[in-house]
């Protein structure tokens, strides 16, 4: 049977409506059958107000799945395994409205929850080894999907959930308020013994198969709380795009990947990004499988639109990254433990002579305990701050700073910089 109702004598004997307290109950298809659709019509069915998904079962996701949540509790204690029909996925994927990104799930409405059941417990299997061997290690490639996409939601939670091997960033959440994730669990790992073995003399090309797979991105949200959080990866842990505000993170552990993110901003000429009112609190990073290239970064791409359309090219846009306050931090072995780069592209064009031109301003940066070290792959290098000289940056401030870096002394780069405290600026 599709799906079975646990207050069967509610279901049978009286109409039920979205007000009712009906549960049901899937089981899966078994033997390789799709389930996408009994778990979308268990979703759809206004007498299912709780969706339950049992361990230990595990559900073939082969279509993509749209799903309004409104008023609606889903509860996936077992897995939903995305299949690794590539080509499905490439030619079938929702768009975003972000850098031509697609997902395979979008969930939207209000007043939801999901749920995993406990940490490191019920969630997404994205097989996402397939989609690390297909790229190879090339950044953005067309076709990988976002794992679970929230957008156009609000007063929403998602907890206890884990995302295994996401086929590209494992979150991605957009347009969106009052959103809560805690109790999260990301592992993006490649098993593939093809990769080639890190060499930082050639600063490590080609050896990250694990390239996009991003924590979670917010994007044009308001209202996010994020705690407690586990992330294997090789990229950002958290990445907050243009139009991030009053976002607060707490209790997150990075392993491998590129720390914390602000950017990329400045992409699009004709947005304005504005990241402002961020609150972190007890951030712990290492590396893994993966090098630690980073704790924080900031970056803007150049001011002027070069090497074609997003992902990998454009700029031109401009904005304003402000009131941040990032506090008690712990890492080790960070490639360049905080820097800012106002040169970005992802394309092959080389953009050096527009390295002048970006608008975007970075102001008002409260950095506060962080104690960790370099790794030593640029020296004796633990703050690198190249601002744009068309937007310097403002009011940095370095509170009980404790990062070494071991076998050199350390060296601290603010280019275009104005009323930078706590460190000796060179």
């Amino acid at each position: 049977m599709l799906f079975s109702f646990t207050l069967l004598a509610l279901v049978v004997l009286a109409p039920v409506s979205t007000h009712n307290s009906g549960t049901c109950t899937l089981i899966p298809h078994g033997n390789g059958r799709d389930d996408s659709q009994q778990f979308l019509n268990a979703i759809n069915s206004p007498g299912c107000n709780v969706i339950e998904l049992p361990q230990p079962y595990t559900y073939s996701i082969q279509q993509v799945l749209n799903t309004n949540l409104q008023n609606k509790v889903l509860n996936v204690f077992g897995t939903l395994s995305f299949s690794t029909d590539l080509a499905y996925w490439i030619n079938n994927s929702f768009m975003t409205d972000f850098q031509n990104q697609v997902t395979a799930w979008i969930v939207t409405g209000s007043n939801w929850t999901i749920s995993g059941g406990a940490f490191n417990a019920g969630g997404i299997d994205g097989n996402g080894q397939a989609w690390y061997t297909r790229a190879a290690g090339f950044g953005n490639q067309a076709g990988r999907p976002i794992s679970l996409y929230v957008v156009n939601a609000s007063d929403a939670v998602i907890k206890n959930f884990s995302v295994r091997q996401p086929q590209f960033w494992a979150f991605f959440v957009d347009q969106s308020k009052n959103i809560t994730l805690e109790g999260i669990y990301v592992n993006a790992t490649n098993h593939d013994p093809a990769e080639p073995v890190s060499n930082p003399a050639n600063g490590n090309a080609g050896n990250n198969w694990v390239v996009n797979t991003d924590g979670i991105d917010t994007y044009r949200s308001d209202s996010i709380v994020i705690r407690d959080w586990t992330v294997q990866n090789g990229d950002d842990c958290v990445a907050y795009k243009g139009n991030s505000t009053n976002i607060q993170v707490y209790n997150v552990t990075c392993n491998g990947g590129q720390g914390i993110a602000f950017g990329s901003l400045g992409q699009y000429p004709d947005r304005v990004d504005y990241v402002e009112n961020i609150y972190m609190s007890d951030i712990t990073l290492r590396p893994s499988v993966n090098r630690l290239t980073g704790a924080v970064y900031f970056k803007a791409w150049v001011g002027v639109s070069a090497g074609g359309p997003p992902p990998n090219g454009g700029g031109g846009g401009t904005g304003l990254v402000s009131n941040v306050l990032l506090e008690n931090f712990n890492f080790v072995d960070a490639d360049e433990p905080l820097y800012l780069q106002s040169c970005l592209t992802y394309s092959s064009v080389n953009v050096t002579q527009y390295c002048n031109t970006s608008t975007l301003v970075f102001q008002d940066i409260t950095v506060k305990d962080f104690t960790g070290t370099s790794s030593g792959l640029n020296n004796g290098s633990v703050v690198d701050i190249v601002c744009s000289p068309a937007a310097p940056c403002q009011n940095w401030q370095f509170l009980n700073w404790n990062v070494t870096a071991p076998g050199y002394s350390p060296v601290y780069t603010c280019t275009n910089t104005e009323d930078i405290g706590g460190i000796p600026c060179s």
